[in-house]
This record gives C-alpha cells, sequence and structure tokens, in this order.
C-alpha cells in the first residue's frame, strides 16, 4: 500500500512540474478525482487518481468560448475493493463540449492498466482494461473548476468470455494553470 500511495504522490508531482514548465498553456487542466462504485455488487469499490491534460491543437470554438476542444487525458491512482488495493492508470483522448468559462460536458475512452485483475472478491479477468467517461465540468474561476464524471472500466471482452466491468461516480477538482 505504500508504494501505491508513493506511486501517486510522485505522478502528481511531477504533472505539477510540468505545468510550471509548460509553454503555450498545452498543459491543464491537473488536479485530483476520487469516487466510489455506482452500483453494490462492486464491494465498495473505490478510486482516487490525480490527472493531466494536453490540450491537443484541434478545436472548433466561437469567439464567446463555445464549442469543441481534443485533450490526452493521463491518470494515476488508486483502486480499492474490500480489502484489496492496486494501482490504477489510464491514457487516452478526451473531448470537451461547451464553454471553459461556465460548463462543459466531458467524453473520452482510455486504455487502463490496473495492478491486479482481482478487487474485493471479484475478477476483472486481466490487467488491461478500457475506460469510457461522460461527465461536466463547472468552471468557478478560469483557473479552478470542479467536475463529476460517469465512468465505466472493463476488458471489453478481449479476455475471454468474464467481462464484469465497474461502474464509478467520480468528483474532482481541476485546476488550469496559466488562466
Amino acid at each position: 500500500m505504500r508504494r501505491i500511495l508513493r506511486l501517486i504522490l510522485i505522478a502528481l508531482a511531477l504533472s505539477l512540474g510540468a505545468a510550471g514548465s509548460a509553454s503555450a498553456n498545452n498543459w491543464g487542466p491537473f488536479g485530483v478525482r476520487g469516487g466510489f462504485s455506482a452500483d453494490g455488487k462492486d464491494h465498495g469499490a473505490e478510486i482516487f487518481e490525480a490527472f493531466a491534460s494536453y490540450q491537443l491543437p484541434w478545436s472548433l470554438r466561437s469567439e464567446g468560448g463555445w464549442g469543441l476542444s481534443t485533450e490526452v487525458a493521463l491518470t494515476a491512482g488508486a483502486l480499492s475493493s474490500g480489502d484489496d488495493l492496486g494501482f490504477i492508470g489510464s491514457f487516452g483522448p478526451a473531448f470537451d463540449i461547451g464553454n471553459p468559462k461556465s460548463l462543459e460536458l466531458d467524453l473520452g475512452v482510455s486504455i487502463a492498466i490496473v495492478s491486479r485483475d482481482r478487487f474485493g472478491g471479484r475478477d476483472y479477468n486481466g490487467i488491461q482494461q478500457f475506460i469510457s467517461h461522460a461527465g461536466v465540468i463547472y468552471h468557478f474561476t478560469p483557473a479552478f473548476a470542479l467536475s463529476y464524471r460517469f465512468q465505466h472500466m472493463s476488458n471489453a471482452g478481449l479476455n475471454g468470455e468474464i467481462n464484469p466491468g465497474l461502474n464509478m461516480h467520480l468528483f474532482g477538482i481541476n485546476w488550469y494553470p496559466g488562466r
């Protein structure tokens, strides 16, 4: 458990260090989020993660800010269920639809790696997983936002017949450097 917590702290420190050296404001948001299982059958699964995003150059925005932007998201954190605790990390594209001055819809898919395939007596049939998410981001200031996301993690049936999946509610704090 201590090793996993150290990895999370290192990932967070590296992401914050990257924020200070980011050029042209391509990095951000950065933040933390945590959540819990959306259905009771998952033995109280919980997740805590640090995240960072790199803004891609492809976007369609009006002068008022409304529109669509693209990014690549990176996460590192801990997944627990029952007495089991393990690392989870993900990488993948995301789309923000709305206005970064007020409210945005956040959609994305990621490839995820977990350090174990069994949590809380539940077999996820492999350490490679896929995560899809949909959420909202509410911007209080240009540099600070709160977020909610619903995410689904599963092996997409690639590891055989067992594909239990895990649905989660996550709540986050987002920080946008340079805004």
